[in-house]
């Protein structure tokens, strides 16, 4: 028999086991219920004790799964870009290195077969495009709106006419800003549309968004100057020509770094954060997954209301102190992510790039 969940609570949930058993359990991935009940499966996609591994970027081409992360000695301090492709849903990875900062020399091989002739990706900075067979990269890294220079962050989505949007952060003074940024040729050149988020004494800089229904969008940013790493919200009503006040979320309930939303075929909303405060998810030298809610790690949330409401946190992977996140999520199934991020394990690791797949109905 399936999983059944009757009642959702904040540290737990009530239900029918496979065996139609009832049982009461918490939300921790650890847990044997927790696994049947979300299908929670787990991969280590790449490691290397020498290397800092970090910052994945996936995106959904067709049924395949293909992104790239970084490669270096320390953190932010990448020497090459290695790109990832999974065509089961994040069961297994093929990789090769994408980009050597040394070079400047691509290796498109593991778009072959995915990107077709005409189109274009976006990975980071870089805009991939398939002209007749050839594949060539442009970079982008930032752009300048109204006097501020804006680093690129988001992954592209869907905006109206055919135009993709993503955002982007710049500094303005003694303060920092995000602002809404689109394309009309498929992600190659990025212009400015609005600013989401500025305020005197405000530090807004990763944000995502998400359009929730016709011409109404979300966007949730970090924020730096508050405690407990607070998250804000904007909501836009003309398909992001005009947004309302930033919103402060309440950090008992949701926050984070880098905050990734995806919309599901059900219409659900997925954000997925990588949460640096608390006490550390791994415990030392001895890498073992510390139960608790107050604990870093990757989380992730689920609205059924277009961002009204939020689920319940769940920790789908902790981390040692505050080194990992960047998750980025991406529907494989209907009803079912596969979340990619980075995180380190113990004391003495470098960060592996890890996945999280379940099925999100449960949240």
């Amino acid at each position: 028999m399936a999983f059944t969940i009757g009642t959702k609570r904040e540290y737990e949930l009530l239900g029918n086991d496979n065996n139609n058993d009832p049982c009461i359990f918490p939300r921790f991935p650890v847990n044997a219920a927790f696994v049947q009940a979300f299908d929670f499966r787990t991969k280590q996609i790449a490691e290397d004790n020498s290397k800092y591994l970090a910052f994945p970027y996936i995106i959904r081409i067709g049924t395949t799964l293909v992104g790239i992360y970084s490669e270096g000695d320390s953190h932010a301090a990448s020497d090459r870009q290695i790109m990832i492709r999974s065509d089961n849903y994040g069961l297994s990875w093929s990789s090769v290195t994408f980009f050597e900062n040394a070079t400047g020399v691509f290796n498109f091989s593991l778009l072959v077969g995915v990107l077709a002739v005409g189109a274009t990706a976006v990975f980071k900075v870089w805009s991939v495009k398939n002209t007749a067979g050839t594949m060539a990269a442009t970079t982008v890294s930032s752009v300048s709106y109204g006097g501020v220079t804006y680093a690129m962050w988001s992954r592209p989505v869907p905006g109206p006419g055919g135009k993709l949007y993503r955002t982007g952060y710049g500094i303005n003074g003694a303060d920092t800003q995000t602002a809404l940024f689109e394309s009309s040729d498929s992600g190659v050149t990025w212009v400015g549309k609005s600013v989401i988020f500025a305020e005197v004494g405000k530090f807004f800089n990763e944000a995502d968004i998400v359009n929730t229904s016709g011409t109404n969008w979300m966007a949730i940013v970090r924020e730096d100057s508050g405690a407990s790493n607070p998250l804000y919200k904007s909501l836009s009503t003309d398909d992001g020509v005009t947004w309302g006040a930033a919103t402060l979320l309440s950090t008992a309930s949701l926050n984070g770094r880098q905050p990734n939303l995806i919309k599901m075929a059900d219409n659900s909303i997925i954000l997925c954060t990588s949460d640096r405060s608390g006490g550390s998810g791994y415990a030392g030298s001895a890498g073992d997954q510390v139960f608790g809610f107050d604990t870093t790690g990757i989380t992730i949330f689920r609205s059924t209301d277009a961002g009204v409401t939020w689920s319940f946190r769940t920790r789908i992977s902790p981390m040692y102190s505050t080194d990992g996140g960047q998750p980025f999520a991406n529907e494989t199934t209907a009803g079912r992510i596969c979340v990619v991020y980075y995180v380190r394990k113990t004391t003495k690791a470098e960060p592996v790039i890890a996945s999280a797949s379940l099925n999100v109905e449960n949240l």
